[in-house]
């Protein structure tokens, strides 16, 4: 009886042991798993220099956003900008107890669990926000039981080195919401266009729902998960006690309006915005300037570019009906459409009424049509473009056609007009000449169409429209607008071959003032010009004009075979608009870093260099004015204040130009198609570039006051007879004339022949011009 207590003892003894063993032995695992897993951890301690990808937004001189460039879109927002509510919408939805442990929560993990066994589905996450944050800016995405662990540890470290507040200010601005939006603030910006400190309890709500399955949860492709997923949000605040009863009641019966625009790279002003980008590209290089969270003032103005937009994008269609109507874009067959149709809607709604559409059916009456959009009818009167009157029998089924939405008909149901979309292409830049700055500028008819941005990129022909150039050049080298040169036909021969230059439907008008001439665009007598004072002189006077492009080494020079951009040949007039001054292009006006220090950034202020004498800038300027008043821009007369500019048109029509100002603004627009080739006989500078000119400058200048080109000094005026370009003398022809002071003629014409004396004598080359010439 003696050995039972003493076996009893024995076997305690033994599981004592053992249990000892098993501790130890655990406790020996563990602490090697520990060190094993801890030794190649993160330090956590870099998360107090949080510097994450942060997107850099471009703003317009009034401080709208017009473009962001983003590897993440983010916007960091400080902890103190994100209201109470929308904090604790957060909590709610993934970490209600966050303040009250030590990085993990058991309890949280237990709930999560049979939360989701209950329901069969991840309905609630367990991981707590620290880990969140630790997984998400320490590990990395794999999923296993190592990576796991290695969360547990670094979370309960964190927590030993950041605050609550801390841990939460980076979650809420890492983590990803779907829609390319990283962080609250830029959700906020995405799906409701507010900011974060707007939020309504039912939005913030919405975004706190997000996270756990942004693509699930989007609004605009899963609306009824979506706001489900809200509903739950709102209950677990209500739960946690975040909100009243009341709070929740209004939260629940709010409808939330979603942005159907996400932002986007390009959201106004594309072609300016794209232009920027790349010179931050320039300064920072490669992406490194969509991920900096720069702040870039620009100089564009909205109005203008408005403004600019639609009349290049008039002007071109203008073109486009004089061309004829060349047929549907192209032919699907019937198990294509659909497949088209999406693309088409993918790439969002045009701006204006004009869309693409297939061809469903073909009756007497009219096509069907139907778009991304809407399906209609295109009645068979509106079968019109141009000229071109068509009928139904001109399309078929699954032709795909550029229509224009009008108003609907009686029934509620879309009607249709034939329209299409233009080929010719174009450009548009404005300048301030007072600063420099670039206030305008459209690269062609459509960007999403071509991102080509002509206004910078094609060099083109400029034709006569390099005239004033040479002019200046003839001005300085001696010659007076009254200069008196010969435009007759004229030959050349170079190695053995020749060249004749002509002009416009070879009309010549003999001796004739350079006034005139310039006014005229007379080929010959550039030509002359140019052959008198020397091509080298006047290579080397060109060079004040900072042309980037070679310039020929011969009379060709004369008449604009020199390629430029738009914005070049722009900037090279602003040297006479600005009365000799030659300025440097502004697009960026201010850069600062995400903290608002001001950052170094090439030109961000007006830069003006003296290159030309100002009397001869208002000698060419005013010859420029008679362009418009007697010459090839007469368009331009239509803005009813004094206006400076030459017309240019290249061999066969290939390149359409006019570049012109007022006192207070400068502005120049090329027209022509990509591929060079003629836009029609027709298609000249005056008949296809000034009109968009002339419509732009109307509204640009639109209010304001009407007043004359200054007259700097060093400028005088006399009479003169236009025949001769002598001074005129009492009773004979005379005409006021402007000189650089010292070149005006001492010289007086002869006086006029008694009655009935008979004298031959050449007809000035003044009055009227024949219409639409270069």
């Amino acid at each position: 009886m003696a050995r039972a207590p003493r076996r009893r003892g024995t076997f305690r003894r033994i599981v004592v042991w053992t249990v000892v063993m098993v501790v130890l032995a655990a406790g020996l695992a563990g602490l090697v798993l520990y060190r094993e897993i801890a030794e190649d951890l993160p330090p956590v301690e870099q998360l107090a220099n949080y510097r994450p990808p942060v997107a850099t937004r471009i703003f317009a001189d009034d401080g709208t956003l017009i473009g962001e460039l983003a590897v993440e879109r983010r916007y960091l927002v400080p902890l103190d900008r994100v209201p109470p509510h929308v904090r604790n919408a957060f909590l709610a939805a993934e970490d209600a107890h966050f303040y009250k442990h030590h990085g993990i929560d058991p309890i949280g993990i237990a709930r999560a669990f049979l939360v989701n066994v209950t329901r069969h589905s991840v309905a609630q996450g367990g991981s707590t926000i620290t880990q969140q944050v630790v997984k998400a800016l320490l590990l990395t995405p794999e999923r296993s039981y190592e990576r796991k662990l290695k969360e547990l540890v670094l979370a309960l470290r964190l927590e030993t080195k950041l605050s609550k507040d801390d841990i939460l200010y980076l979650y809420l601005n890492q983590i990803y919401f779907g829609s390319g939006a990283y962080g609250v603030a830029a959700a906020a910006r995405a799906f409701f266009d507010v900011d974060v400190s707007e939020l309504s309890v039912a939005q913030a709500a919405f975004l706190a729902g997000l996270p756990q399955a942004p693509s699930r949860y989007d609004p605009l492709r899963h609306r009824k998960q979506a706001m489900a997923r809200q509903r739950y949000v709102l209950n677990r605040m209500r739960e946690a006690k975040f909100i009243t009863a009341e709070e929740f009641d209004l939260a629940s019966k709010e409808e939330l309006v979603f942005a159907t625009h996400r932002p986007g790279t390009y959201i106004s002003a594309p072609w300016y915005v794209e232009y920027v980008r790349r010179l931050l590209e320039d300064r920072y290089g490669g992406t490194a300037s969509a991920q900096l969270g720069l702040r870039v003032h620009t100089a564009v103005n909205l109005d203008l570019q408005h403004a600019a937009e639609e009349a290049l994008r008039d002007g071109l269609r203008d073109i486009e009906r004089r061309q004829g109507y060349r047929g549907p874009i192209r032919h699907l067959e019937a198990k294509k459409v659909d497949a088209y149709l999406a693309r088409e809607r993918e790439m969002g709604a045009p701006d204006g009424p004009v869309r693409r559409g297939v061809v469903l059916s073909v009756k007497p009456g009219g096509l069907v049509v139907r778009t991304a959009w809407e399906t209609g009818v295109l009645p068979s009167d509106a079968l019109t473009w141009g000229r071109a009157r068509l009928t139904p029998a001109s399309f078929a089924a699954g032709d795909v056609i550029a229509v224009a939405l009008g108003t609907p008909g009686a029934d509620g149901a879309a009607r249709f007009a034939l329209d299409q979309e233009p080929q010719v292409e174009g450009a548009l830049v404005c300048f301030d000449p007072y600063t420099g700055e670039v206030k305008a500028m459209v690269g062609g008819y459509d960007f999403r169409r071509s991102v080509f941005n002509r206004a910078v990129q094609a060099r083109r022909q400029p034709g006569s429209s390099f005239k004033p150039l040479i002019y200046s050049s003839a001005i300085d080298h001696g010659y007076t607008p009254a200069s008196i040169v010969l435009d007759a036909p004229i030959e050349f021969t170079f190695a053995n071959q020749t060249w004749a230059p002509k002009n416009f439907k070879n009309q010549y008008y003999g001796p004739t003032p350079l006034r005139m001439a310039l006014a005229r665009s007379l080929n010959t007598v550039t030509v002359r010009l140019v052959d008198a004072m020397g091509i080298d002189y006047v290579r080397e006077y060109l060079q004040r004009f900072d042309l980037h492009g070679p310039l020929p080494r011969n009379l060709s020079l004369a008449l604009g075979t020199a390629e430029v951009t738009p914005l070049e040949l722009t900037r090279a007039y602003g040297v006479l608009a600005t009365l000799g001054k030659r300025f440097d292009p502004i697009f960026v006006t201010a850069v600062t870093d995400g903290n608002g220090t001001p950052l170094e950034f090439g030109h961000t202020r007006p830069h003006f260099e003296p290159v030309m004498r100002p009397a001869t800038a208002y000698v060419v300027t005013s010859m420029m004015e008679t362009v418009v008043q007697k010459g090839t821009g007469r368009k331009a007369l239509e803005l009813g204040r004094p206006v400076a500019g030459k017309t240019g048109t290249t061999n066969d029509t290939h390149d359409a130009w006019f570049i012109g100002f007022t006192p207070d603004l400068l502005a120049g627009v090329w027209v022509g198609f990509d591929a060079e080739r003629s836009l029609g006989k027709d298609e000249t500078g005056g008949h296809a570039a000034a009109p968009i000119w002339t419509a732009f400058m109307k509204k640009a200048i639109e209010g304001h006051p009407v007043v004359d080109f200054p007259v700097p000094d060093g400028v005088t005026f006399a009479q003169v007879d236009p025949a001769t370009g002598l001074r005129a003398v009492p009773g004979g022809e005379s005409q006021l004339e402007v000189f650089v002071r010292g070149s005006e003629p001492t010289e007086f014409a002869k006086p006029a022949p008694a009655e009935g004396t008979e004298e031959h004598h050449v007809e000035p080359a003044s009055g009227s011009l024949p219409a639409d010439t270069d």
